[in-house]
């Protein structure tokens, strides 16, 4: 408790007149050593062996204070015989290794200096060297000592050597080393024929000025994640400094326990709560100083503390490459890296490096806020980009090269952080690659990397240092991919089409594609840079012709992490027999469009397996210019017609068509005369087949043969052979692309017929037999007809085709009208249908129907 009341108000003053040294103030060490004689002043005992003693006191006051004391040395002082007095000292222990302050007295012969000595550890040294005195007897050294030492570190030494307190200066120096005491005391070396000739009186350890001053709130530091520590600008009252309640920290509020440290003005204070990265303030009141002085309300300090995070890779990325700033575009014309902290940790760099193929920079005591920022340029360049924003300058540039560099990005440790090796293909724009645009990363959690995950900047300046990427998260969407198509290219090698950009990675790895009938799985899986939405996959053997496979693609994902849509993964491999001569025959050709309309050339598949139109050729007699009819592959089903021509919306705007998809659209067409001209079908092995064609095939009664296609009559029959190409029938609007030819011959018909398909018909709208529909089916084409509709009383009242064209299967229909447009009465009409050949063969058809109404 004694100690603790020397502690509070930091000073000593002792005279010894109650008799007694071991209280008030106590002084510890060799106290067996001395006694306080009958003058009472303290001395030192009689010994039988040489030695050092101690007695050191508490004491508090290290700056704005002043030591007063006398000495008396009852014989003549030598090194072996000579008084110290510690003004100042960390250790109570004064013979040993300690830091402070001290006066030393005694020196060989009647000439004494008094000198001021620091010592820090066992190292001693004099900082003043006060003047030799001469004492009066020279059997004995009797002084009175007054030091002084203010806020600022001066130190002023004065000595009366007669006892007295007319003080003489002798020597001053500023020395700030040690700023904080615990002990006072002295240190007696003797002989011991010396040993109780030391005396000391009248010490005294006070303020120099009275301490009127409030302390305060200087600093706070962490010390851990649970400690901060508190520096006052002077040593506090322990029974306020310890109140746990006089402190409050933001977010943790008070501590949970307040702890002195071995400096009196420090004090550590332990949270619950572990401190997170941040700002904090620590508010202090109620405490006080020594001398009662309180402390202002609501003192404070601030501290920034990072929480401890060691980094791993990913968690700050390169984020912007501007390699080569010229041309300028908007930007400065000098280089700069962007990085960027993709955490929410702050991040020290201190350590960090940061390096190309040829250079490396070590950061200093920089540090990464959360999802920050920060351009790295070129010492000389910090200027330019600052005013974007954060900006670390770097005295070692690794500077970039513009086509392909490798820049790295790794911790204190040696962890990878991140790695870019660029190259000018990254741009994927043919303009900007030549200069004054940047490289941004798309996402840095991409599951693509390289290529994929880089492009040029968007920006019109050219880049965006310090502000998010003008291609950030571009590929970022929901949306699985698809596969779309599984394309030949050739015997042993397959395209697989995809919806959207897939991951390089896992791309390239083969066992993600299996193909069914044991083929299994290819060699190599090569993705298709720089868009990636297509692979090609090369087997070890070549796919049998005319065999349907399935590839099944699995463990595919986009840039997103989208997973390949479960029910899109899957795609049909075909690759068709190879075309022989007769597979594929030409079927039907328009060389004489219609005004405004185009040429097209019919082809029927005449086996009973798909062939592929890709490996087929269009030519006229002109062979060397055969035009390719697909570059993809266009499968063809068996006993199919399909249309060649370059405009096939204008066809199916002239003509019936049946299958509209039925159709392939040619970039260029051979030229076909009117008059005449031969249509080839060829391919890599020769003519497959062949029409020499020419005007006088058309029907000899047609008064214009533009827009009549010719049509083949027999597939049986070799192509060449006379009359095996017809005119279409008017009947079905002079073509029939697509579908059955008009003249096709039907083999199993064995005589001509005309039928009606109902004998009733009412035409009164109400969608119920409102036509009559006449049937017709001839053995041999080149038929033209009349039919002619009569009363019952043998009356003409419609002509519904005269000499007219037809086919050699089809129909007519009468909606119940007379040729003068109005509806015919009630009652029983006959259909006269005369069919006849130019060779003057003609046949004649009756049949009779009712026409109908309703009884009201």
């Amino acid at each position: 408790m004694l100690l603790s009341v020397k502690l509070t108000f930091g000073q000593v003053s002792d005279d010894f007149t109650d008799g007694n040294f071991t209280s008030n103030p106590p002084w510890l060490g060799s106290q067996n050593s001395f006694f306080v004689n009958n003058f009472k002043q303290l001395q030192s005992k009689l010994s039988t062996t040489a030695q050092t003693v101690i007695l050191a006191t508490a004491n508090a006051l290290a700056l704005n204070v002043k030591w007063e004391f006398s000495v008396q040395l009852n014989f003549d002082p030598a090194p072996t015989n000579q008084a110290r007095i510690y003004l100042i000292a960390d250790q109570q222990e004064l013979n040993g290794p300690l830091n402070g302050y001290f006066i030393q007295i005694g020196e060989t012969g009647n000439t004494d200096s008094y000198d001021l000595y620091r010592q820090n550890g066992t190292t001693i040294s004099k900082i003043i060297d006060g003047p030799p005195k001469t004492r009066a007897n020279a059997n004995s050294l009797l002084a009175r000592l007054r030091v002084t030492r203010n806020e600022l570190g001066k130190w002023e030494l004065y000595t009366d050597i007669t006892g007295g307190k007319n003080y003489v200066l002798e020597g001053t120096v500023t020395d700030l080393t040690f700023t904080n005491t615990k002990w006072f005391g002295i240190y007696c070396r003797y002989t011991a024929i010396r040993s109780d000739g030391f005396i000391f009186d009248d010490f005294s350890v006070d303020e120099l000025s009275p301490d009127v001053t409030a302390p305060t709130l200087l600093s706070i530091k962490t010390i851990d994640e649970f400690t901060i520590e508190a520096t006052f600008s002077e040593g506090l009252s322990p029974v306020s400094a310890l109140v746990n309640s006089n402190y409050e920290l933001t977010k943790l509020g008070n501590p949970l326990t307040v702890l002195a440290t071995a400096l009196p003005n420090v004090y550590r204070l332990t949270f619950a709560t572990a401190l997170s990265s941040g700002a904090y303030t620590l508010t202090v009141n109620n405490v006080t100083d020594v001398k009662g002085n309180k402390i202002g309300a609501n003192d404070s300090a601030n501290l920034f503390y990072v929480k401890p995070y060691l980094a791993k890779k990913g968690d700050v990325v390169i984020n912007e490459i501007f390699a080569d700033p010229f041309p300028q575009v908007g930007l400065p014309n000098a280089e700069f890296v962007e990085l960027w902290n993709t955490t929410n940790e702050y991040i020290l760099l201190k350590g960090w490096k940061y390096e190309d193929l040829t250079s490396t920079y070590t950061f200093n005591n920089d540090t990464l806020k959360p999802k920050e920022l920060v351009i790295l340029a070129a010492n000389a360049d910090v200027g330019l980009f600052s005013i974007y924003g954060k900006t670390i300058g770097l005295s070692t540039w690794p500077s970039l090269n513009n086509d392909k560099d490798v820049l790295k990005l790794s911790n204190g440790i040696g962890t990878v952080i991140d790695e870019v090796a660029y190259t000018i293909d990254w741009y994927k724009d043919e303009l900007k690659k030549q200069g004054g645009y940047s490289l941004e990363l798309l996402d840095p959690n991409n599951s693509c990397t390289g290529i994929q995950n880089w492009q040029a900047s968007n920006s019109v300046t050219g880049g965006t240092p310090g502000q998010q990427n003008t291609v950030y998260q571009h590929q970022l969407n929901a949306v699985a991919p698809k596969l779309l198509q599984a394309s030949i290219v050739d015997e042993v090698t397959i395209r697989l089409t995809f919806s959207k950009s897939i991951d390089d990675a896992a791309a390239a790895m083969v066992g993600n594609y299996n193909i069914n009938n044991g083929i299994g799985s290819p060699i190599t899986a090569s993705p298709q840079g720089p868009v990636f939405t297509t692979v090609e996959l090369k087997f070890a053997n070549p796919l049998v012709r005319g065999v349907e496979n399935v590839i099944t693609v699995s463990n595919l994902s986009d840039c997103a992490g989208n997973v390949i849509d479960p029910n899109a993964n899957t795609a049909k491999i075909f690759k068709a027999k190879a075309i022989q001569k007769g597979d594929i025959l030409i079927s039907e050709i328009l060389v004489n469009p219609k005004n405004g309309g185009v040429d097209f050339i019919e082809v029927y598949n005449y086996t009973d397996h798909v062939l592929d139109l890709k490996e087929l050729k269009l030519a006229n007699a002109d062979i060397a210019n055969a035009k390719v009819v697909s570059n993809l592959s266009q499968y063809i089903q068996p006993k199919t017609h399909w249309v060649l021509t370059t405009n096939p919306t204008l066809i199916k705007q002239q003509y019936h068509v049946d299958f509209p998809n039925q159709f392939v659209q040619l970039n260029s067409f051979p030229t076909y005369n009117n008059d005449k001209g031969t249509v080839i079908l060829l391919n890599e092995n020769g003519v497959i087949d062949q029409l020499d064609y020419h005007e006088d095939m058309h029907l000899a009664l047609l008064r214009n043969a533009d827009g009549v296609s010719l049509e083949r009559v027999s597939y049986v029959k070799p192509t060449a052979e006379i009359g095996n190409f017809k005119s279409a029938a008017a009947a079905l609007g002079f073509a029939t692309p697509t579908y059955r030819n008009s003249q096709e011959e039907d083999p199993n018909l064995a005589k001509n017929k005309v039928s009606l398909v109902n004998k009733t018909f009412s035409p009164d709208g109400d969608g119920f037999e409102d036509l009559l529909q006449i049937d017709y089916q001839f053995v041999h084409h080149g038929q033209l007809a009349n039919v002619n509709i009569y009363s019952d009383q043998g009356i003409l009242i419609r002509k519904l085709a005269r000499n007219t064209s037809i086919a050699t299967a089809g129909n007519f229909i009468w909606d119940g009208t007379n040729d003068k447009g109005q509806q015919s009465k009630v009652g029983i009409y006959i259909i006269k249908f005369d069919a006849f050949a130019l060779n003057g063969r003609m046949e004649s058809f009756k049949q009779t129907c009712v026409l109908a109404a309703k009884l009201n």
